[in-house]
């Protein structure tokens, strides 16, 4: 069975922005799309007009959807369309069960076809399939930095867990897939502040905290070229906070991976805290992995 692209719906501008995606990626994977518009929960109106009320909100939804599948049928995608009741982080949810990946705008159009701006996060929390999130206002025209180091490459975190990350993983198979390189970054630490009074007690501290994290980017870089012969793959090491280096690093990426949740050096990667944070502040598409928690 050809692996499916879902993408959540709602006839808004940035929701336009994650079918445009939507149809590239399937087009990239030879495809089939669905396009989901959800309802909302059930509204309580007077019983007298439910019935015309209802009929109302589906004829709404049933328009939006059929637009999203014509317009993916022009660029010679199949697709089909889904309208659901129910929560829409729900819906996404239960739809991502069978999907190869679930498109979401970071913010919808407000009223009862679903509001994807506040159900994006809840999704990628709790989607069984990756989530590409794609930022407001976001062109994939525009210059996001000609000089920048990360242009035209996909950009993963790594944390103790290595090449067998499914951030890692995920992150290393797009990229070859779509013809990109793969950035890996670790971040350790800033050193304390402490005047020692020797410049060669500074490096040494530096070292000391960065030789550790480097040796481990590397290690994965290796994994991950044995596993994806020709791709190419660069590693970085960071100092600060792994939420502010991530956004900054993937402000020029055409894609930034994180895990829903996160270990060792990145054990903030989990919604809420660094996955949440490039989602939230980041200026490029966002992709969160489902991750566990192992013991």
């Amino acid at each position: 069975m050809a692996e499916q692209i879902v993408v959540g719906y709602d006839g808004s501008e940035n929701s336009d922005r994650a079918l445009d995606w939507a149809i590239q990626e399937a087009q990239s994977l030879g495809s089939e799309l669905r396009v989901v518009v959800s309802m909302g929960r059930p509204v309580a109106v007077d019983p007298s007009l439910y019935g015309p009320f209802l009929e109302a909100i589906e004829a709404e939804a049933d328009q939006v959807a059929g637009t999203a599948v014509a317009r993916a049928r022009e660029a010679g995608v199949p697709a089909v369309g889904v309208v659901e009741r129910g929560d829409a982080a729900g819906v996404l949810v239960q739809e991502s069960e069978h999907a190869a990946a679930l498109v979401l705008g970071r913010r919808g159009r407000r009223g009862v076809r679903g509001r994807l701006g506040s159900v994006s996060a809840a999704a990628s929390a709790h989607a069984r399939c990756p989530v590409i999130v794609l930022p407001e206002r976001w062109d994939p025209r525009a210059d996001r930095g000609a000089g920048g180091p990360f242009r035209g490459r996909v950009l993963v975190g790594v944390d103790r867990l290595g090449r067998d990350n499914p951030a890692v993983v995920a992150a290393a198979r797009y990229a070859q897939r779509h013809g990109t390189g793969l950035t890996l970054v670790t971040v350790v630490p800033e050193a304390a502040s402490v005047p020692t009074g020797s410049a060669d007690l500074d490096r040494a501290v530096r070292e000391q905290l960065t030789e550790p994290a480097q040796a481990l980017v590397d290690q994965v870089a290796a994994g991950v070229r044995e596993d994806h012969p020709g791709l190419d793959v660069e590693t970085y090491v960071f100092s600060g906070t792994p939420a502010d280096q991530l956004v900054q690093a993937g402000r020029t990426a055409d894609l930034v991976v994180v895990g829903s949740r996160g270990y060792g050096g990145f054990r903030g990667l989990l919604m809420g805290s660094v996955s949440q944070a490039v989602l939230n502040e980041g200026g490029s598409p966002v992709m969160v992995v489902p991750t566990r928690r192992k013991g």
